[in-house]
Formats: C-alpha cells, structure tokens, sequence
C-alpha cells in the first residue's frame, strides 16, 4: 500500500515583510521520507491541488501500524536568497487516514505556530488516504472526477472514521498489498475547476502551543506475527492498536453496519376519537427503511427489535426513526419522530458491551413534542457485533416477517444420539385368543418412533434376538414391544404389549476400563380383550388386566458406542455418546464464509431475470451453521467466521451453498411446499491443513442432475486449523477412530446402513424444530452418502450408477499408476534398453543377496527418501472436489435418476440401459471367471486331475528340494537373478516353459455349462 497526501491549499498565511510577499509551500515528511510541493509566489491563500506519495513499511502491510508514526506538514515561505522560513506546521497520525479514495475526506487544520514567539495563524486543507501501487493515476483520475458536494462520502465517511479514532477502538479492516513501488509526486492541472471546500474540525486535542492536532496513540504493545501464513494469504488491516490483535485472526473482510435498536415507547397519545393508538415503528435512513409489527391498543408498546442497514448502501446524514399509528382504511397516522445524525453516532466493536438504549423525545412536524418517548439505541458495528446474528437486515424489510427469520445467520446444535439395545430373550404364559390354534407363530416386534424391528417366528416363544436403536436426549420417545402372532401374510394376532417409558430404561454409568450390562428382567405384558371367535387383531377391543403374561428382555441405553450419522470416510466426529469416555479437544478449526462468484439461479424467471437467494451451510460434529441469506445477488459477499471444536483431526468439514426458496413477500403467501435448491458441496479434511496456517481459495460448485453436471458458481473460504494439544493430536493417529465398544461387541455390518439412516431422519427432524429451521433435504444432502440414489425414497442397494462405477475404476487407475510405471521401468531395465542402468541393478541386487542383512535398511531407506523428495511437490492448498464426467453421455445421468417402474421411462430408452448393463456385468463376469480358472489350475496341479501334470510337478519339486539343500540360498537367488535378467540375445521368443505348464493345466471352465 502507499500513502496519499493531497495537498489542497492553504488561507490566510502570515504575510512577509519582503518585498514580493509571501511565496509559500508545502512539505510532508513520513517515515525518513520527504517531499514539496510547488512554490505560489505572493499568494497569502495558495491553492495547490497536488499529490504526494509515499511508500508504506512493506513488511507491515496494514494500515493500523500508521498510527506508530507521525506525518509531518509543514508550511514554509521561500526566501529571495533560496533559504526557508517556517510559516506552520501540522502534525497527523494514522487515524486521520481514510483506507481508499472513495472514504477520504476533506481535512481542514490549524497551522501550528513555529516558535513560542511567533503568532498562530492559518489553515491548511487536505486529504489523506490510502491506495494500492497500481492505482495511482486511476486515483488522481478518480479525484479529479469526483462529484463535489457528495453528502455521503463527506459526512457519513467522516463519521466511521473520526468517531472511530475518538470514541473506541472502531477499525476499518480490509485487505492490504505488500508489494513495493518507487515514490512518485504528480501535478493536478490548474485548468480545472477547484472543488468546494468542506470544512471540518474533527480534530479533538490541543497541542501546548494551543493549536489542534491529532494525539497520537500508546505505544503498541509487541506482537509476534502469527505462524506461517502461506504466500498469498490475506491479511486485515486494523486502524487502531487495540483492533490489532483482533485483525491478526480475522479472517475475512471488515463489513461495517449501522445498527439501529428499537426497544419499546411510553405514553403515546391517542390518535382516535377513542383515544387510542396501534403504534407501530418506522426506521429510515436514505432510501433504505424498516419497519416493525403493529401493536393494537397500546399506549406503551414494546418491540425488541434491532435493525442493521449496511454502510456501503447508505445515503443519507441522518437517521429518522417514525412512530405511526396504523389504519385499516386511511393513511396512517403520525404519532411522532427521532432525528440523529448519523456523524454523531458513536462506534462500538468488540470487546466493548453492547450500546445502552436510552429515551428520546417524539416531535412533531414543527419539531413540538408531542407527549410521548421511545427507547432506542443507535451505533455503528461490524459483523463481530453481537446483535449481527438476530438484526433484520435493510434488503430483507419486504419481506413476510415469518420469511425474514430465514434469512439470518444462526448455530445449530444437533442432538446427542445414542443406541438403545433391546434383547428380547423369551415370553412365557401367553394366551392366545383363538382356542384351536395350538402352535402359533409368534413374533416380537420393537418400536421406538419410526423404528420397527421385528424378530423371527418361533412356537416355542424364545428368540435371543439382539436389536439397536437410535435414540436421541432426552429420550422422551417410549419404547414399545408387540407380541404377535403371524396368522397369515395380511393378518397378525396382537398377543401382548409392553410401554417402556424413559424412567424404566436404565442409562450406564460407563468406565473406562470395565463395562457389563445389566441383567435380564421379566416385564408383564398387557393382553387384548377377545371377541370368543378369535378374530381380528384385538386393537379395538380394549385392555385388561386380570391376567399378565410375560416376557424377558434385557433393555438398556448403550452410550459407549458412537452413534453414525455419516460414513466413516468423512465424518467429522467419533466421539462416544457418554459423555465421561469423551477426549479433550486437541485445536480448533476457524471457517471463513467470504463469498460465491456466478451463482447459478435455480427459480423460474421473474420479469425476464433469473433472482439468487443464497446462503451457506457447515458441519463439523455436532456443530451446525448457517450463514444470512443475501438476496438477488449471484455474487454474495457473506463474511462471516465461525469456529468449531475439533477432538480428532481425521475428520472433515462439510460446506454446502442452497438458493433459499422459502422467502416471500409482504403481501405474499408462505411457500411452504417448496424446497431450498442446492448448488453445490465441498468437503476439507483437517488433517491436510497445516496448524496455524490460513487457506483460502475459491472452490468450484458442482450439482449432478439428469441433464448432466452443473458448475453452478465458485465458493471462496477461508480454513485454518489450530493445534492446542501437540502430543495428544499425534497420539490420535495410533488409535482407532471409532469408540473401544465399536471393537468390543461390533455393531453386525448390515445393520449399520441402517441405523445410520435412521440416525439422519432424528437429526432432521430435530433440527427442523429449530427456529429458523434446518429443512430435512438440507440435513440429508449433507449427510448423504454419496453412492446412495439421488432420491431418498430409494434404498442404498438399488443405487447403481455406470458413472460411478467409471469414476471408481479411474481412482483405481490412478492408484495404481505408480505399480504401473514401475512394471514399464523393470520392463525396459530387463530388456536392455538402458544396458548401465541394467548393470547397477545387477550389482544391486547380487549385493544385497550376498548380504541379506542391507535388504530391509536399503527399502525402508529407500522409502524414506522417496517421502522426503516428494516434500518439495506436497499439496499446499486442501483438495478440491473432484468430478468424473469422461465419456458420460447424457443417458448415463438418466440412468442414475431412474426411480424405477415408478419413473415412467420409455420401454426403448430401458432397452438401452438394460443392454449396457449387461455389458459391464459382463466385464465382471469374465473377469470372475478368469481369476477362477488360475485358481482352480493351482488346486488341480496337485489333485491328480492331470496325472501327467502332476507328475512332471512332482518330480520338479522334488528336484528343487535337492538344490535348495546342496547350494546356499543366496547362490540359487543369484543364479535366478542373473538368468532373469539375461541379455534378450540371449533369449528366445514365445513365453517361459514355466508359464506353457500353467497354462496347460485344467480347470472348471471346461465342464460349466
């Protein structure tokens, strides 16, 4: 960055007793560097219009290490003879500097006066600012074309930086370049016409000669820079020294809001011949103006509301705040009005409290007051504030008041999920309505919510059977066990019923190196009334209590497990569900949501345009948030950061984009139908990020859908990773991930699909609970696997896809690469081709066969240096998504869409995509088949099928077992070597005897009809 001094001009200067008068000039000095303007001779009131630059520390990089030095001005008068007299000086610091061109603002300050002698008198005009190195005739430009008497950017501009320096530790954070540049000055054209000259004394203290300069800060305290942040990672600028440390952890832009609170008002006067009011409030700044709910018949109304209106779209220098009476049929009525300049509201950023509301006078229009008061507070902040989360924004006041909820950003906790285990042993003493059924199938059945298992038939009533269950705290569902009896396909016989509620479930106290669960209990079960004909299934028919029967269960809630909500490969927390056998957290991760870029709109068009609503969703553990929604903007600039506990760094974060398809307007109605549009997910392991090290980059958003994959826009984040426990974070890596019960008694492998999908619909229903909710298809395409079907009423089992299928076997390529190129190199090292390169291996290996002893130090040493060379090629930024989209058509993504029967596809079209499929079944058959004839010619050479084979086998073994015993083993190894690695003169062509024999062998595939 440089610093820009623009030296407008100068009034009344002290004369000179020299015959020409005075001939003043200008010279600024910062940091050891110095420069002047032109000499005006005879001119008491010059008019200059000149730019000085200077170079800021590059090492620096901030605006807020301005303030650690002073700029000096000073005003001298040039002598006939070439000396200088000092007509004044000024002396600013950084606080007086605006952070670009568009914010500066007119600076006029007293001359200091030189010496104690000399009388103070003066002024001097100017404006200071920052700008980029590449943007110096772009801002000269730029100045010159400024349009005077901008209300906006010489009042409101003033107010977020002058009040900022005088009342709090108010910055302005943005980003900054460190590249350097050599120091310019240029000359603005005396041809063009002089702008009008704002005049502002927003300069607080006095100096001990009397005249008013900008105090400089305290010393700053010393900060270490943070540990490395990669080249080319973005820093904030802080304005003052107290925001420093904040700026130093910032990762994302400054965003700066006018905050207005709008709390309750007292003894409003009646506005109707009944004398009374249905108050109501109206908050207006420019164009922008919000409003809140009416209140019926309320001379004392309270709103708790607070409403944020962003800088960049103000245009105004004050703000009004109305208090209306509403009507039915005519215009509402004026109840009163606040007015405050917004140059006067003062600046608050964190750590500092929250602003104290306090009570304001309601004039009329003739500035009378009217009888009544309203509570509020007014206060410029940033997103760190902390009524940001719940404030109603400027470009959301159209909407619904339900609508507006679902545009803020907000935290989700998801609820801690535990397995209950239900093992039904038996059942004894059960009475079956029907008399003449003497060997009844009975079945229990499980059910806890939606959850329903169900155990095998059995006449003697005893099953040892096993269940789990999702649960979720505070395990307010009861659990419900149905004994019945299977009469036919279509009709089950209700035998029993057993309620367990939360109270008779026991909860384990777990330790860490002893579990048992507990034991078995008899609970009775309540039986149906019958009929005396044995009909029906007895759930009309009432309950009684005259004869209990009995069943054997052993219930309990099973907390040592982790309940799955994702797949292992990236999940983002395995902690266990009891809380006593749960780790420290090792670090924290810290998400920026900086911005999308080209968002791709997924609603109808409105008025020949297409609109985006988009917002961002995270998780990380238990952790979820959602960031405010920005409408009609496909280039939102969200900003916001959040931090997450992190206990095991294998694990990985989930961010999502949607295009918000709840809003509607005022006078609209609620579209509770609709669902909100994903545009695309990334995931970020934490384990590839370096601890202390901030990452930012744009991501690409990718949406698969039957017409083919989308690039639905760019998402720019911000990821850093930081380590709290070094020595615990590299235990983790040689431990298990999942919980030590996981391995203990091992959840059976078909059933954790599953649970899992049951532990997604708890957490979906719960979180949609919330306010404003987390919508079902959100949670799910979060947690979906991403081999499942894209349609959740599909199982898992009926999920093919070919373009998975192709996009596995190219991971599989890819992994396998590095066998391949090292079966071409041997190839080309066994042929010759490169006879030095054969003659070294040669050597290396006799050598390590005459001293076996180097063979695992030189692999190993091998394997190090490869590690360590491939140190220099490391991924410094995390994956992106990837997508497979080689030689998919059209069709294929079909395919992968199709619901089945139920989809209505062409009978031609699943001709198609029934032949292809046997195609690639094909491939697998045959592939099967060959793997199986290799094997079954291996059993057959010793199964005596081929007498002769096995013969010729025989003898061979027998005749190696000699050799093996009469010559050392390094001897045969060697002789194999050097035969192997023969020149090809020397060998014939066609294949080895030894692979002829195998081929010959028999197996199965000649007898398989």
């Amino acid at each position: 960055m440089k610093l820009v001094v623009e030296v407008v001009g100068a009034h009344d200067l002290p004369a000179r007793r020299s015959r020409g008068g005075v001939s003043p000039f200008v010279q600024v000095s910062f940091r050891g560097q110095r420069y002047a303007t032109g000499v005006m001779p005879g001119q008491a009131s010059p008019t200059w219009k000149e730019t000085l630059v200077f170079v800021v520390d590059a090492t620096n990089g901030s605006r807020g290490r301005l303030s650690d030095h002073a700029i000096e001005i000073a005003v001298y008068h040039r002598r006939a003879s070439g000396g200088k007299s000092c007509l004044g000086r000024v002396r600013l610091f950084g606080a007086a500097v605006a952070p670009s061109f568009e914010e500066a603002v007119l600076l006029r300050c007293p001359l200091d006066k030189p010496s104690f002698f000399a009388p103070a008198r003066g002024e001097i005009a100017l404006r200071l600012y920052m700008a980029p190195y590449a943007s110096s005739t772009s801002t000269a430009a730029a100045a010159a074309n400024a349009p005077a008497g901008n209300v906006y950017s010489t009042t409101y501009a003033t107010t977020f930086q002058d009040t900022a320096s005088t009342a709090g530790p108010e910055t302005v954070v943005g980003g900054a370049s460190t590249q350097s540049a050599p120091v310019m000055r240029k000359k603005k054209k005396k041809k063009e016409e002089e702008e009008p000259v704002h005049v502002f004394h927003a300069i607080p203290t006095q100096s001990s000669t009397g005249s008013l300069i900008i105090p400089p800060p305290p010393p700053p305290p010393f900060m270490p820079p943070p540990p490395g942040v990669p080249k080319g990672a973005k820093k904030a600028a802080a304005a003052t020294v107290e925001d420093a440390k904040a700026a130093a952890h910032l990762m994302v832009d400054r965003l700066e809001f006018l905050y207005v609170s709008v709390v309750c008002a007292r003894d409003l006067p009646g506005m109707d011949l009944t004398l009374g009011v249905d108050p109501y409030v109206e908050v207006r700044v420019g164009n922008y103006s919000a409003v809140t709910r009416h209140l019926e018949r309320s001379h004392n109304p309270e709103w708790k509301r607070v409403f944020a209106f962003c800088k960049e779209k103000l245009q105004a220098d004050k703000l009004e705040v109305f208090v209306k009476d509403r009507k039915l049929v005519v215009r509402d009525s004026f109840v009163g009005k606040v007015e405050l300049p917004i140059i006067e509201i003062p600046s608050l950023a964190p750590p500092n409290r929250p602003l104290a509301p306090q009570w304001y006078r309601l004039k009329g229009a003739k500035d009378q007051w009217t009888g009544g008061e309203i509570m509020l507070a007014a206060w410029k902040g940033s997103q760190s504030d902390e009524a940001f989360a719940g404030a109603w924004h400027a470009d959301v006041h159209d909407l619904a008041p339900s609508a507006v909820l679902a545009t803020q950003t907000k935290s989700y906790y998801a609820p801690r999920l535990c397995y209950l285990r239900c093992h039904v042993i038996a059942a004894q003493d059960v009475v079956h309505p029907d008399r003449s059924r003497s060997r009844p199938n009975v079945f229990a059945r499980v059910q806890l919510g939606a959850q329903r298992w169900e155990t095998r038939t059995s006449p003697s009533l005893k099953w040892d059977q096993d269940f789990f269950l999702v649960a979720a705290w505070p395990f307010d569902e009861p659990l419900v066990i149905t004994v019945m009896d299977n009469v036919s396909p279509e009709r089950h016989e209700v035998l029993g019923r057993l309620e367990l509620p939360k109270g008779m479930i026991k909860v384990q106290n777990f330790d860490k190196r002893k579990f048992k669960p507990p034991a078995p209990s008899w609970f009775d079960l309540e039986q149906p009334h019958s009929d005396g004909n044995g009909n029906g299934d007895g759930r009309d028919r009432g309950w009684r209590h005259e004869f209990r029967s009995k069943i054997q269960l052993r219930v309990y809630y099973d907390a040592a497990y982790h309940v799955l909500d994702e797949l292992t490969v990236y999940g983002s927390d395995f902690q266990p569900s009891a809380r006593p056998l749960r780790s420290p957290p090792i670090g924290v991760l810290e998400l920026g949501v900086l911005r999308a870029t080209d968002l791709l709109s997924t609603k109808p068009p409105n008025g020949g345009r297409r609109t985006v609503d988009a917002y961002c969703v995270a998780k990380y553990g238990q952790k979820w948030i959602r960031t405010r929604t920005l409408l009609d903007t496909a280039s939102p600039s969200w900003q916001e950061q959040f931090t997450f506990d992190v206990f095991d760094p294998c694990t990985v974060l989930t961010v999502a984009v949607f295009d918000n398809n709840q809003l509607a307007g005022a006078g609209e109605s609620s579209r509770r139908g609709a669902t909100d549009a994903p545009l695309g997910k990334i995931r970020i392991r934490v384990s590839t990020l370096a601890s202390g090290h901030t990452y930012e980059q744009p991501y690409s958003l990718f949406v698969v859908q039957p017409t083919g994959i989308l690039r639905c826009g760019e998402l720019h984040l911000a990821v850093r990773f930081t380590h709290t426990a070094w020595a615990n974070m590299m235990a983790l890596y040689l431990r298990p991930m999942l919980p030590n019960q996981h391995f203990a008694k091992p959840i059976p492998p078909h059933l954790v699909p599953t649970l899992r999908r049951y532990a997604v619909d708890i957490v979906a229903s719960r979180l949609a609970r919330a306010e404003p909710p987390l919508h079902p298809e959100l949670v799910h395409y979060l947690l979906r696997d991403p081999s499942a079907h894209p349609n959740l009423a599909m199982p898992e089992n009926k999920a093919y896809s070919k373009r998975k299928l192709r996009a596995a076997l190219a991971r599989l390529r890819a992994v396998l690469a590095a066998a391949a190129a090292f079966a071409r190199w041997f190839r080309g090292v066994r042929d010759w081709e490169r006879p030095f390169t054969t003659v070294l291996v040669m050597l290396l290996f006799l050598t390590l066969t005459w001293k076996p002893d180097l063979i695992l130090p030189t692999f190993f040493l091998y394997l190090f240096a490869v590690g360590a060379w491939n140190f220099r090629w490391r991924p410094t930024p995390p994956e992106k998504m990837e997508h497979y989209t080689e030689g998919v058509p059209p069709t294929m993504l079909e395919e992968e869409f199709d619901m089945g029967p139920a989809s209505g596809t062409p009978p031609e079209i699943v001709a198609v995509w029934y032949w292809r499929l046997r195609e690639a079944a094909w491939s697998v058959q045959d592939l099967v088949g060959d793997v199986a004839s290799h094997g079954e010619r291996v059993h057959a050479l010793f199964a005596w099928r081929d007498g002769r084979a096995t013969v010729i086998a025989l003898m061979a073994m027998a005749a190696l077992a000699v050799v093996f015993y009469a010559v050392p083993f390094r001897a045969v190894v060697a002789a194999v070597w050097v035969y192997v690695m023969r020149h090809p003169v020397l060998r014939r062509k066609g294949p080895s005897p030894l692979a002829n024999f195998f081929r010959r062998l028999p197996s199965n595939a000649d007898v398989m009809l």
